[in-house]
Order: structure tokens, then C-alpha cells, then sequence
């Protein structure tokens, strides 16, 4: 059986994992491994999303995680593919003063240039938004926008390798060991690297491990950065974890008539949200009924016209004729609270944790890796404090309020 040593190993290397790993490797940490089963992403959340990046969060912390990362995302724009284009986000009357009173009291989004518009002003800004007796009011946000996550992605590698991060593909970890003192051992599987989408999904899905090797990991500190598969790897060592892994569905379509290139992230009272994509449109909505489980599947053109479609249609008489082109589904690791969990695993010797973002490790993967490498290296916050993001909150009846999700 291959052993791999290692003082810190990362499981998981999406924008959370990679972003862990560069942090990490940049403040000094000798020996860093980070293991995947798909390193190219290919059913990742880290692919498979909307690439949108706000900071306009009701709690403190969210917008305190986002501001720092965009901000840094913003130094090497060019690299990780940042349009800092705006959010502008539409509220119905009902929901508009609480709303707006929750962003103007976020003292972390005080200088944010957060615009208040008046329901005449939207179609003012955007004259095809022509529809808008059922709103109360929207707000602009101009330092937010959209990036490219695979290459921000790549961004986070790059560096994590020039300071000798190893990241090795394939790794399936089935069972974990922290013992009270020693070395934590990783028990795994690892698959050749090459590899079809539909062995890979298999795996992914049904814990398939036909075809692969064992492969041991021993290493002085864990981090667990495995995404949608948080819970998953949380029970291989005994612990517990309250998210779930749920699917996203995303639509790309095509409206003539509407150029949508010179701007950001928009995001409908309906919940519905679209943005440019190269010549296309790409709208997404998160269905209120969907189980959990681990689900690749995108309906197609059903999803589209019953969920994305109506919404548009009610707030444009530029979307009357939209064209369905294609689109995917990936999936989300949701928390309770709908906020990340980063931190210490209560109860486990040199465990730590950053998953459960709830659709948003883009925006905040770089704030959250820097937050939780310093905790791993220094054993406190020293950055950003990130313990109100701990996952022990729940069971202590500290959830982290937050209401502006999509």
C-alpha cells in the first residue's frame, strides 16, 4: 500500500481547498498535500456556479469575508477573470424596508456605495426592466460583480504550488482516524488518472471503488474542505455535520433585442437571477422543494420554462421571446443558517473544517482560507475573526442570521 506523509492535508481542493492550501504554503507551512478525487472539477461547485461576488450580506461576518476577498480578487482581476460590474438586486414592496435597513445598518458594507433606488429609478438605470409596479425598491452595488471561478481556482494552485503544495488526483478518502496523540491516519482509494465523467460520477454518487488502489495518508493536521461532500467526510472520522448537499439548476438562453455585456449580476424579486454570459444570458433559480442528495441531473428546457421564463417575462417585455440554449445543474453544500462553517471540529485533535457556503466559496473563498490557515498556524483568528462561523454553533444556539440568499 503507497503511504503519503504529510503535515497538512487538505481534503477537497476546490476554490476553498485550493485557497486553504495557498494561504497556508504562503505563511510558512512546510508540508502541504491536498487530495481530490476530481482536481479538474468536473462535478465541482466550484465549476459548476453562477460566478457571482458580493459583499452586500445582512450579517457582519458575510460582508466582513466578502469585502476582503473581493478586494483581493480586484488586485489580480485580471488573472481570475473579475468584472467588477455590480449586483443590482430588486425587492417587492413587502420586503423592501426591511431589506434596505439591513444593509445601511451592516457596519462592514459602510463604504460600499450601496445605491437605494426608488422603484421609477430602476427602469431609469436599466430601461428593459419595464415592469415594476410589484417592486419597493432595489439596490446597486457597484463594487461587486462576477469572476471566472476556474480561474480563480487555478490562481490559488499556482501559488500554493510555487510554495510546494502537492495536490494529488483521484484520492477517495473512506475512513479517518485522529487518535489522541500521533499522527492522523487517512484511509483511501485512488483511481488512474485517467478517467470518463460518467466513472467519475459514479463514484461520487454511489461510493463505487472498483478499479482503484489503497492509499494511506498520514499527516499531523486535517482540513476539510470537501464541498458537497462535507457530511459525507465528516462520518468517515465520526463527526458530525448538519449540512446537505443540494442541486442547483442554471439556464443559458438567448434574448435578441438585449445586450446585457455591459453589466453585472442581476437578481429578480422572484429569486430568479441573470447575468451575461459570452453571447448568451444565464439565469438560475434555487427551487424551494429540492431534496437533498447527490443529483447532476439539469432538467433542460422544463426547468427553464417553469421556473426562470415566467419571472423574466414578469419583469420585461424584452424577455416575451427567449430562446432555451442549454445548461447544468451542480450542487451546493447548504448549512442551516445558510452561512459557511469554518473553524475547529469540536472534539477532534487537529481537525479543522471550511465547507458549507451555501453557493457563495467564490465569493468568500479567499477570506475564509486566509481566516482558518492563520487559525491552523497560530492557533487564533488574527486577520478576521471567523469564530462566529464555527460549526459547533448550531448545537450551541448560535446560528449566524442570514437572509439574503438566492
Amino acid at each position: 500500500m503507497r503511504t503519503i506523509q504529510s503535515d497538512i492535508t487538505v481534503v477537497g481542493a476546490g476554490l476553498l481547498g485550493s485557497s486553504v492550501a495557498m494561504h497556508l504554503s504562503a505563511s510558512g507551512a512546510k508540508s502541504v498535500t491536498v487530495v481530490d478525487l476530481d482536481l479538474e472539477g468536473t462535478f465541482s461547485s466550484s465549476e459548476l456556479n453562477a460566478g457571482g461576488v458580493r459583499a452586500t450580506w445582512n450579517n457582519p461576518v458575510n460582508a466582513r469575508i466578502s469585502r476582503m476577498s473581493i478586494d483581493y480578487y480586484a488586485s489580480v482581476r485580471d488573472e481570475v477573470g473579475f468584472r467588477q460590474k455590480g449586483y443590482f438586486w430588486m425587492f417587492k414592496k413587502e420586503d423592501w424596508e426591511r431589506a434596505s435597513n439591513a444593509l445601511k445598518s451592516n457596519p462592514n458594507l459602510k463604504d460600499a456605495r450601496i445605491e437605494y433606488l426608488a422603484p421609477a429609478d430602476v427602469t431609469k438605470r436599466f430601461d428593459f426592466l419595464d415592469k415594476t409596479d410589484d417592486l419597493g425598491g432595489a439596490t446597486f452595488s457597484p463594487l461587486d460583480g462576477l469572476l471566472n471561478a476556474n480561474l480563480l481556482k487555478t490562481h490559488y494552485r499556482k501559488r500554493g504550488r510555487e510554495k510546494g503544495v502537492g495536490f494529488v488526483n483521484r484520492v477517495w478518502v473512506h475512513h479517518v482516524d485522529v487518535p489522541a496523540s500521533g499522527p492522523i491516519t487517512l484511509d483511501a482509494w485512488q483511481w488512474p488518472e485517467q478517467m470518463d465523467q460518467d466513472e467519475l460520477k459514479q463514484i461520487l454518487t454511489n461510493k463505487e471503488t472498483r478499479g482503484a488502489d489503497p492509499v494511506r495518508i498520514k499527516t499531523g493536521a486535517l482540513v476539510n474542505c470537501s464541498g458537497a461532500w462535507a457530511r459525507r467526510f465528516a462520518n468517515c472520522m465520526g463527526a458530525e455535520c448538519v449540512s446537505q448537499a443540494v442541486r442547483r439548476q442554471v439556464s443559458l438562453f438567448e434574448c435578441k433585442g438585449v445586450d446585457l455585456t455591459p453589466y453585472g449580476m442581476f437578481v429578480d424579486a422572484s429569486g430568479v437571477y441573470f447575468h451575461p454570459e459570452a453571447n448568451y444570458i444565464l439565469g438560475g433559480y434555487a427551487t424551494v422543494d429540492e431534496p437533498e442528495g447527490y443529483n447532476f441531473e439539469y432538467e433542460g428546457e422544463p426547468f427553464f420554462e417553469k421556473y426562470v421564463w415566467p419571472a423574466l417575462y414578469e419583469r420585461s417585455t424584452k424577455f416575451e421571446n427567449l430562446k432555451h440554449i442549454t445548461g447544468w445543474a451542480g450542487l451546493y453544500e447548504v448549512s442551516p443558517d445558510h452561512s459557511g462553517i469554518v473553524g475547529a471540529v469540536k472534539g477532534f485533535r487537529n481537525v479543522y473544517e471550511a465547507h458549507s457556503f451555501s453557493g457563495r466559496g467564490a465569493m468568500q473563498s479567499f477570506g475564509a482560507g486566509l481566516g482558518l490557515s492563520e487559525l491552523i498556524l497560530k492557533s487564533r483568528f488574527d486577520s478576521l475573526d471567523l469564530s462566529a462561523l464555527s460549526g459547533a454553533r448550531f448545537a450551541e444556539g448560535k446560528p449566524v442570521g442570514e437572509s439574503l440568499v438566492i
